[in-house]
């Protein structure tokens, strides 16, 4: 191997140096190691070495009562423990988790035509046209039936099955779908459990027709999408701009005798004045004791934050402030 880095090594180089990778497969991670010359190949043999490696200091860790670097997502996914969110981000992640898995059990729990209704919504959701639920009375074992419309003019019929299984998929019930389709038409299976490899691999076969597939977990990330069986909370985080942090606030100004010359727009007419102190205001030949007080002249009565309503012109920046920048805390 190149630069005599182990498999280890190799792996944390690649995630550690893409932040944005959060996880990846791993032949994926064999692909990209091969491209950096950092294996001499990428093939499956090599690609299974590095995901042993991965698993072994995963349970090396666990055992050892320590925190792993490496993360496993399952079905050959990995990522970086150091790029998991932490705290509060980690507290909303496990929120949610802990809701979709909630979501997940009460589809198992639903009645069967309640939940081809169900899969009848996702679909309008996802932009289905002429969506029909047909249940029992479906040609073949077809639950659902829709039309994706692409640029208004192509109209693509897909014949929809779904099943609340909690175990995996088989190939015969891909090639099940497969036989019950019309010239023309597309498959989609859904399922509240997942597909063995020999059931994609069916799915996938580009000499037939075509059958796209969704788990259990999407089925479930789409409901969370489109608000179905959830309630979307909005939480606000605030955090420091560390790039682009730049408060502006101005150096306290010097009063001289002829006092500043503060301003404010009332009834699109702009009103002026001077400032002297907190005490000494004057506005229209006229001496006003507070902000307020001049303010309140120039409203005809009425009552007006003073610091807030007149302005200033900082003459070192050029930039208007409220006169609540020069009041003395």
């Amino acid at each position: 191997m190149a630069e005599n880095l182990t498999y280890l090594e190799i792996a944390y180089k690649i995630l550690s140096e893409e932040p944005k990778l959060k996880q990846i497969h791993f032949r994926d991670l064999a692909k990209k190691a091969f491209d950096l010359e950092l294996i001499e190949s990428d093939d499956i043999i090599i690609a299974g070495n590095l995901a042993s490696a991965i698993n072994g200091d995963i349970r090396k860790a666990k055992s050892q009562g320590t925190e792993p670097k490496f993360i496993s997502y399952g079905k050959g996914f990995y990522g970086l423990t150091e790029h998991e969110p932490k705290g509060i981000f980690a507290d909303i992640r496990n929120k949610n988790q802990d809701v979709k898995k909630q979501l997940l059990e009460a589809l198992h729990a639903m009645h069967p035509n309640k939940f081809e209704e169900l899969i009848g919504e996702v679909l309008r959701n996802l932009g289905f046209e002429s969506v029909q639920v047909t249940g029992k009375t479906g040609d073949g074992g077809i639950d659902v039936i829709g039309e994706l419309v692409v640029a208004g003019v192509i109209r693509n019929s897909v014949c929809v099955q779904v099943k609340r299984w909690r175990n995996n998929i088989q190939r015969s019930s891909i090639s099940e779908l497969r036989g019950s389709l019309r010239p023309h038409q597309t498959g989609l299976f859904i399922t509240t459990s997942d597909f063995s490899r020999q059931s994609v691999e069916e799915a996938n076969d580009p000499f037939k027709a075509p059958i796209s597939i969704m788990n259990g977990n999407e089925l479930v990330d789409l409901l969370c999408q489109f608000g179905i069986g959830v309630i979307l909370e909005k939480v606000v985080i605030f955090d420091i701009d560390k790039e682009e942090l730049n408060f502006d606030f101005p150096e306290q100004a010097e009063i001289d005798g002829a006092g500043i010359e503060i301003f404010t727009n009332y009834k699109n007419h702009k009103h002026f004045a001077i400032y002297f102190s907190p005490t000494k205001i004057i506005y229209e030949n006229e001496v006003y004791k507070s902000p307020s007080a001049a303010g309140t002249k120039v409203q005809n009565g009425l009552p007006v934050n003073g610091w807030k309503f007149w302005k200033f012109t900082d003459t070192k920046t050029g930039k208007i402030h409220p006169l609540e920048r020069l009041r003395k805390k």
